[in-house]
């Protein structure tokens, strides 16, 4: 059984990679333009992703939960040894995390506010019960 049996025929072929002319100034600006267009369309995806409450909620759960985003990573075993092993995994783990976090930082400032806000239990802001003085 080989891939195209399982996933199915490829309908369309790899897009080509194109290359840069350095000496060709025409070259060179169509690969700047091409970049400033792929940052500016990845900004607003990203924009669009924490516009939206559930997208909120999905990059909260991948950061904190998924890669360990806001705990620095010390694993240990069932009898509290240290197991450098499971720690290199979980530093693999919290580095995408944080990433992600200044990625997202970058692209979507206040989006990010909005889900460290609505997600994060240390910027959840609690309301207090007034005591009237009688």
């Amino acid at each position: 059984m080989n891939d195209e049996d399982e996933f199915g025929a490829e309908d369309e072929d790899p897009v080509p990679v194109e290359t840069v002319n350095l000496t060709d100034p025409k070259s060179v600006r169509r690969a700047r333009d091409r970049n400033r267009r792929e940052e500016q369309e990845e900004a607003s995806f990203w924009r669009a992703v924490f516009n939206d409450k559930i997208g909120r909620r999905v990059m909260w759960n991948l950061l904190a939960q998924d890669c360990g985003g806001f705990s620095p990573p010390f694993a240990c075993g069932p009898n509290g040894f240290p197991q450098p092993d499971a720690t290199w995994f979980a530093a693999g783990k919290y580095a995408v995390g944080q990433i992600l976090y200044q990625r997202w930082m970058r692209l979507s400032r206040e989006g990010l506010a909005a889900m460290m806000d609505e997600h994060n239990p240390s910027f959840i802001i609690t309301k207090r019960n007034r005591r009237r003085d009688e």
